[in-house]
This record gives C-alpha cells, sequence and structure tokens, in this order.
C-alpha cells in the first residue's frame, strides 16, 4: 500500500453558491480519497488525503469545475502531520477569516429542473420555486458571507425530510443546494387585489392580506382580461399585461407616465421571439443563457402593436422566462406579456408588497407575489449582439460583481470605493486582490435611488467587513455622491470622459498607446464646460493623464438643462451658429412650436440669451444627435434619456434596409476643433428640397463615422467609449471605416455611464501602482 499523502487547498473564484463543494465530494469519493471541504469567506477550503496517483487525477478533475463556477487561484500545501480522515464530508462553514468570497449571480432555471416542474409525477410539479444547484436565487438572496442557507432569504424555511434527504445525498442535484425546498416546505405563492400598505416585509405580510385561491389562475386570468398586474420576480417587481392589447398598454403608459420609453417583451421561447424579431444563432443562444438577459433586437412587421410598445423604434427588448413563475405562466398563455421594472421613473426597482401599495397602487391592478424576501432588488440586464459578440448595456441579474483589473496586486495597495457617475449609476469595491462592480443602481436623480445605491454601498461593506476611507468621484461638483465622502476621507478626482476611456482600456488589457474616441451625452470638463465628442490620447508610459487632441464645436445650452429636456433650445442654437444673424429666415416646424409655447418674441429672446454668451457651454455628440433629431422634426422634447439618438438610429437602419447609400456632410478640423455649422446648414436644404428623414439620419451617422476616419489617420489603436457607440449603427460604420486599424470595444463593461465606475478604479489602481513603483 502505498503512503498517504494529505494536502490543504483553498479554491478562490466563484466556488459558493454553484454547486462547488458537492463537486469536490464526487470527485474526492471517485477517487477514494478522505478529508473534508467546507466554504469559508475567501472561497472553498478543503484537505484531501489519499494516494499519490489519486490526489493527481482528483486535481486534474478540479480543471472541470461546474458550469456556474469560476476557478480563479488554486492554492495547496503538503502537511506533514494531519489525521487519519476515515471518509470525505461537507463540514460546517467557518468565518473567522477575512472576507474574499465571490458573491455568486442569479441564474435562470435550468433544463432539469423545468422538466421536473412540468412533469406531473415529481413532487415539484407546478411548484414555482423551485431550484438545484445549477440554479435560482443567490445575489438577491444573500445577506452575508460564506454562502449557507442560514444567510439566504430562506433561513426561515426549514426542509421537509425529503429535501433534507435530497440535500444529504451525494448523488442528488441539490446535495448541499442552499435554497432547497418543495411545496411542502418553502415559499407560497399568493394573488391579492388588496392594496392595504403594511410596512412589513414580503415574508411576514401575507396572513394579513385578502387574498385569492389559486393565485396562478387568478394571475392568468387577469391577464387575458387585459389588467395589468405587478408580479414579483427573482430581484424585484415587475409590471405586466397582455402585448396584444392596445388599451392595456395605453393605460400602463398613461398610469406609469411612461409615454414612449420602450417596454420589453417576455415571449414563451425562442420560436414565438422570432415571431416579433429578426434572431441570429447568437442572439438564441444570448436568450437562452443562465444571465437570462433583455436581449436588444431587430423588430418585426408583426400583430403586435409596435408603435405602442417600442414607439419610432425599430429595435425591440426581447426576454425569455427566466423564473419557474414565468414558466407556469406561459404554459396558459398564447400571448407575449409587456414586460418592466415596478418603479416609478427614474426610481429604484420595487422589491416589497408595502412600496407596490404606496407607489403603485394606480398602477397596477393586482399583485401575484410569494413570503419569501428579497434581500437584494436587481434588474434585468441589458444586452445586444455585435459582430457574434455579446455587448452589455446594462449589468444587472445574471453577471457577477466580481470583474478583473489589469495590474499585478502588491500588498501595498490600499481599499477604494470609485462612485460612478449619476446616470446609469454603479460604485466599484475594490479591497485586497478583489475588485467588486455593482450591478446597475440607475439614476440618482432622486432620494429613492439615491438611498438605494448607500444601501447597496453599505450591504456590500458590511458583506466583507470592510471599512474604506479612499474615494475615486467623477469630477462634476454637484454629483450626489459626493455627500458620501466624509470629511477625514482621502478623495480623488477624475474626469469622466477619461473614465470612459480607461473602462475600455481596462477591459482590453491594453499596453500600448491608444487614442480614445468618447462619445456622449454629458460629462464635466476639466475646464468646467461639459464635454462629450472628445479625442483622447493615452499613453502607457504617463498612465494617469490624457491629451485631448480634438473635441466638437462648443454651443450654449440655452436656458441651462432645460434645454436637454426642450430639444428645440438646442436647435435653434445650432441655427444660429450656423445662419448667424439669418436666422429669422429658417423656416421649421419646431420653430414654428417653440414660439407658440414662449411667445413670438421667444427666438429673440434665446438669440439674446446666444449673444450675452453666459450660458453652459457644450460639446457634446448625443446633443448634437438631439439637434438633428429637432430639425428633421421627430422629436420636440425628450421623455426618456437617449431617445433623440434612439430614433435617428432606427431611421438610419431603415435607410440601410433599403440599401440607400449614404453621404457625407461638411465638417471641418481646424485647431483642435471639429466644427459642425456647415452640416447644419446642407441638413436644412436636404429637408428644403424633402430629403426623406431615413436618408438624413443615416448621412448623420455616416459624417461622424468620416470624421473619426479623417483624425484617425495616423493612429493605429482605437479605443471608442461613450453612451453614443450604444447606437450600433454608428458603431458599425466606424468599424467598417476603421477595419485596418485596432479598434477596441466595450463587451463585458458598459460603454455607458455604468462603466464609469470601473474606469475610476482602472485609475486609481494606476495611481497605486505609481506610488509603488517610486517607491522601490
Amino acid at each position: 500500500m502505498q503512503k498517504l499523502k494529505t494536502f490543504q487547498i483553498l479554491i478562490k473564484g466563484i466556488v459558493q453558491g454553484v454547486g462547488f463543494r458537492p463537486f469536490i465530494y464526487k470527485i474526492a469519493t471517485k477517487y477514494h480519497l478522505k478529508g473534508y471541504v467546507l466554504n469559508n469567506n475567501q472561497g472553498v477550503k478543503l484537505c484531501i488525503q489519499g494516494e499519490e496517483k489519486n490526489l493527481q487525477s482528483f486535481l486534474k478533475s478540479l480543471k472541470n469545475p461546474p458550469n456556474s463556477a469560476r476557478i480563479d487561484s488554486i492554492t495547496q500545501k503538503e502537511l506533514k502531520t494531519s489525521p487519519n480522515f476515515h471518509s470525505f464530508e461537507i463540514k460546517k462553514s467557518l468565518e473567522h477569516s477575512f472576507k474574499s468570497a465571490i458573491i455568486p449571480a442569479d441564474i435562470a432555471m435550468c433544463k432539469k429542473c423545468k422538466k421536473e416542474l412540468f412533469n406531473p409525477k415529481n413532487r415539484r410539479y407546478g411548484y414555482p420555486f423551485i431550484s438545484c444547484i445549477d440554479c435560482g436565487g443567490r445575489y438577491s438572496l444573500i445577506a452575508s458571507l460564506p454562502y449557507d442557507r442560514d444567510k439566504t432569504a430562506m433561513t426561515d424555511f426549514k426542509m421537509c425530510k425529503a429535501c433534507q434527504k435530497e440535500y444529504e445525498n451525494p448523488a442528488s442535484r441539490r446535495f448541499h443546494s442552499e435554497i432547497n425546498c418543495c411545496p411542502n416546505c418553502g415559499p407560497k405563492l399568493f394573488f391579492t387585489r388588496d392594496f392595504s400598505p403594511q410596512k412589513l416585509p414580503d415574508s411576514q405580510i401575507t396572513p394579513f392580506l385578502n387574498t385569492l385561491k389559486n393565485p396562478l389562475e387568478s394571475a392568468i386570468l387577469a391577464l387575458k382580461n387585459g389588467e395589468i398586474l405587478a408580479i414579483k420576480g427573482v430581484g424585484g417587481y415587475a409590471l405586466i399585461c397582455d402585448a396584444r392589447n392596445k388599451e392595456a398598454i395605453l393605460n400602463l403608459r398613461k398610469r406609469k407616465n411612461r409615454p414612449k420609453k420602450p417596454f420589453a417583451l417576455m415571449c414563451k421561447d425562442t420560436n414565438t421571439a422570432k415571431q416579433f424579431a429578426t434572431l441570429n444563432a447568437k442572439e438564441i443562444e444570448v436568450l437562452n443563457s443562465p444571465i437570462a438577459p433583455i436581449l436588444l433586437s431587430q423588430a418585426k412587421n408583426s400583430c403586435l402593436p409596435l408603435e405602442l410598445i417600442a414607439p419610432n423604434l425599430s429595435t425591440l427588448g426581447i426576454i425569455l422566462p427566466y423564473a419557474p413563475l414565468h414558466h407556469l405562466l406561459f404554459a396558459h398563455l398564447d400571448f407575449p406579456l409587456i414586460f418592466t421594472s415596478a418603479n416609478l421613473s427614474g426610481e429604484p426597482l420595487v422589491k416589497d408588497y408595502y412600496q407596490i401599495c404606496e407607489k403603485l397602487q394606480h398602477i397596477c391592478d393586482g399583485i401575484l407575489l410569494y413570503n419569501r424576501d428579497i434581500f437584494n432588488p436587481i434588474d434585468d440586464s441589458l444586452v445586444r449582439v455585435i459582430h457574434q459578440k455579446t455587448q452589455v448595456l446594462r449589468r444587472a441579474r445574471g453577471y457577477l460583481c466580481d470583474v478583473t483589473l489589469p495590474i499585478k496586486h502588491h500588498k501595498r495597495y490600499s481599499s477604494f470605493i470609485t462612485l460612478g457617475a449619476q446616470q446609469k449609476s454603479t460604485f466599484t469595491f475594490h479591497f485586497r486582490d478583489k475588485t467588486l462592480l455593482s450591478p446597475h443602481l440607475g439614476d440618482l436623480d432622486n432620494i429613492e435611488s439615491f438611498e438605494n445605491f448607500k444601501k447597496t454601498l453599505k450591504l456590500f461593506s458590511a458583506r466583507y467587513t470592510t471599512k474604506i476611507h479612499t474615494f475615486g468621484l467623477d469630477m462634476h461638483p454637484n454629483y450626489h455622491q459626493r455627500h458620501l465622502v466624509q470629511p477625514q476621507d482621502k478623495t480623488i478626482l477624475i474626469q469622466h470622459h477619461f473614465a470612459h476611456l480607461l473602462s475600455n482600456i481596462a477591459e482590453n488589457s491594453l499596453k500600448e498607446e491608444v487614442l480614445g474616441i468618447i462619445f456622449d451625452g454629458t460629462g464635466y470638463g476639466i475646464d468646467g464646460s461639459i464635454w462629450g465628442g472628445e479625442f483622447l490620447q493615452w499613453n502607457p508610459n504617463n498612465p494617469l493623464s490624457f491629451k485631448q487632441l480634438w473635441h466638437f464645436q462648443p454651443f450654449y445650452l440655452l436656458g441651462g438643462e432645460s434645454a436637454i429636456k426642450d430639444t428645440r433650445k438646442l436647435a435653434i442654437e445650432a441655427i444660429f451658429i450656423a445662419f448667424k444673424n439669418d436666422y429669422c429666415q429658417i423656416k421649421l416646424p419646431f420653430i414654428t412650436s417653440l414660439q407658440k409655447d414662449y411667445g413670438e418674441n421667444s427666438l429673440e429672446t434665446l438669440h439674446h440669451l446666444h449673444q450675452r454668451q453666459n450660458q453652459p457651454l457644450c460639446q457634446s455628440v448625443g446633443r448634437l444627435f438631439d439637434i438633428i433629431a429637432t430639425l428633421c422634426g421627430v422629436i420636440e422634447k425628450t421623455s426618456y434619456e437617449g431617445e433623440a439618438g434612439m430614433i435617428l438610429e432606427s431611421l438610419a437602419k431603415y435607410a440601410l434596409q433599403n440599401k440607400k447609400t449614404p453621404k457625407t456632410y461638411t465638417f471641418k478640423c481646424q485647431d483642435s476643433i471639429i466644427f459642425w455649422e456647415i452640416m447644419i446648414q446642407e441638413i436644412y436644404r436636404d429637408l428644403q428640397n424633402n430629403l426623406d428623414k431615413e436618408q438624413i439620419a443615416l448621412n448623420f451617422h455616416f459624417t461622424l463615422a468620416k470624421i473619426i476616419q479623417t483624425l484617425t489617420q495616423n493612429q493605429q489603436n482605437i479605443a471608442l467609449s461613450g453612451g453614443c457607440f450604444q447606437n450600433l449603427i454608428l458603431t458599425t460604420l466606424t468599424l467598417k471605416l476603421l477595419k485596418n486599424k485596432s479598434v477596441f470595444l466595450n463587451y463585458e463593461i458598459p460603454c455607458n455611464d455604468g462603466g464609469i465606475s470601473f474606469g475610476q478604479a482602472y485609475f486609481m489602481q494606476l495611481l497605486e501602482n505609481n506610488h509603488y513603483n517610486n517607491s522601490l
């Protein structure tokens, strides 16, 4: 008999909440090894004992972990003295060490659970909370680390004998599944039309509700009758209704005060989705993935009232059922559902019944809920496919918080938090060797959203028992995040568009000189003006700074920030610049509308503001989209962020589908400024000659791409970032014109403001690295 060896092994990565301990147990027993495995605050720890050849086979098998797992590091050491183990077991988790384990993500229901859900012979037949080690809630349910049942929202649900037997059976798919339950011991489903607010968590509210029998059947009947329901999902409540029913959709828009912002469409499966959207193989793969995001796709002409679902747009957000409750609904529905977050405009996602009652009872007709709490609300992720790669636009449910910064970790590095931007807010939490990007937390323009941001920040700090006093901030002096910083804290200011560029550089691990092209709507510039049309040079030899090579011609926001909502003020400013004192001769519908709203002398008043030169200056490409859309008469006031750009993108897409050839409007580049006033003159001439708006929109997109091509002739490495590059037409035209260059995009990190905190975090780590190297 060979001599037994004993190894202590620590495995870090995505190894909790993904069936990793059962995986270890199975391969350990397969190779006749003894010892134990447990979760601790850093990952998974095991002590393994056996013959050399079996130990090597075990270590080799570790390279094929469960699908949802990811091994980042394996540290092992041989123990010279150790007890003789008699078996291999899964031990209770340890909490004495510092916490660095990765919080697992919420995972869509797997195929095996779906098969059981619809099997009449299975004891979980029709049970809305079926799950296993490969699927179910994780992030939304966890209170603290390590990931064990008593630290999740399942703590009050004691497993019945049958579930406990599965939990303890190594051959079961639910072996050590921490959220294991069944109809006898798990959460229950309820349907109510009772809107009596009582500030209790959902786990305690149901005894006080007037609920209907057969909750699922009641909800299905309500949907068929054209009602609007609030349905509790994995990370919060959603509002749903029949997507064919014009009256229901109009009611939802009116009640929610959401006149034009597009709704997502939940379809039973990809075969159904293909009736309403053009889907390629990659897009189908994304829809069916464990992340189960909303996919931006090309809409088809169909029986659906697209003019109500996604007004003026050629795109449609498609999502498939990802929770068992969704699948149970669609087992009885032969139509798609409008699927949108249950919240008031700009506020965070609602996660509790009492919040529905307080805020949304005038919107929904009934509530389908369950008596398990959601600890951590989280939105649905939003993605698109470009060049057969998934590009994340909103990083939320299904995505891990764990991200990687491309700099070697040094023990001397301090911990820090970067607080991102005001819109599409996220924060990045860096401590020891971990970098965690928060889920999408919305726009911080109201108290509720800001409180949710603070709560999530505290949640991360508590989970990892880490107090941090170093912060990375945007330069904007009025961002609400500044209120989170105490006088004794250390703060570093990072320019907004530089953070966009660094998010791309960090994601793509770029080590060479690069020209960043950053187009977005708003960002505070180093001169105090509003930037957003920037060409920024970055050199890795001087990584903490950038050189602004070019920017778009500045213009005034007449009347201040109100011009961002009332785009007619932007358009008239463009006319003042392009036509000088001849502005009175310009005849366009929006001018008539402007005079009707503000009086016959409004043009003179606005021109006076223009001449006084005391209005906020802006050089944003996002606002240029607003200007062109207003000149074309497709928008006058925005009802949601990016509306003008999305409409122009759709018009340009129609032009391309009709095989129209783009032309370039005239622009001039001089003294670091990109002048666009001649383009405005030419667009006006095209409008006077009744050129169709689709062609004008295509020409505008192509002109932006030609500007990029012209100004990158002497550059090889190009990084595109900023919210304007969510525009598929702009991005694809640019990539086509730069096909002989190395062009880098954001994919996993949003190119919009959702990626700002990640770019800020890279700046902070570059700063730390610079200090470290200088001290050597």
